[in-house]
């Protein structure tokens, strides 16, 4: 059997101690999300971001919202209410087809990456839907709260983030990165070598 994506409750998605460990405000503020951005939060959940994003990008900026727990976006969508400016995608972070190709200002990849089996697919779709000069921030666990209970394939290795790095060819600028998170925050360059 292929390993699947790893689904993840909405308690974790939204509580106190990650709000105080990791506010919205500072991964955007890294992000650099700004007036009329388009933003793509692949990993959306619950919506942990998408009112700050909302927010920073204004009334002319569009939010695309990816999450294939339909039940988690269902939470999303009560939080922001109707509102125009989202897009809801009930779809895998690796397979973002129904975003155009360089029609994203930023990518949001936060805490999602460690929970997905193609790794390489999800970061071929970021840097397909970037403009060029887009910024995507990706973090990820650095340790396993619980290592057994971690499946292999969903770990992210130094040497396999450092490949998805080099795969493209993107621009590394660097970001502070705590003991238990990983971040990075990667630009595709304003011409395209591919």
């Amino acid at each position: 059997m292929a390993p699947i994506d790893r689904r993840c409750w909405p308690g974790s998605l939204e509580n106190p101690l990650r709000r105080w460990l990791s506010p919205p405000s500072r991964d955007l503020d890294l992000l650099g999300v700004e007036e009329s951005d388009v933003v793509a939060d692949l990993g959306a959940g619950v919506g942990f971001y998408d009112l700050e994003i909302l927010h920073r990008v204004g009334p002319h900026g569009r939010l695309f919202a990816v999450d294939p727990d339909g039940d988690n976006l269902e939470v999303a969508h009560r939080r922001v209410k109707e509102d125009p400016r989202v897009v809801w995608l009930p779809i895998s972070a690796a397979q973002v087809d129904a975003i155009p190709e360089g029609s994203v200002d930023r990518v949001l990849l936060s805490l999602v990456i460690c929970c997905l089996v193609d790794k390489e697919g999800v970061m071929d779709q970021t840097w397909r839907i970037l403009k060029p000069g887009g910024v995507a921030f990706v973090s990820y666990l650095r340790r396993s709260i619980r290592p057994r209970s971690r499946r292999q394939s969903l770990r992210v290795l130094p040497s396999r983030w450092e490949a998805i790095e080099r795969r493209r060819g993107w621009v590394v600028r660097p970001v502070p990165s705590s003991w238990l998170v990983a971040r990075h925050l990667l630009q595709k360059p304003e011409a395209s070598p591919r």
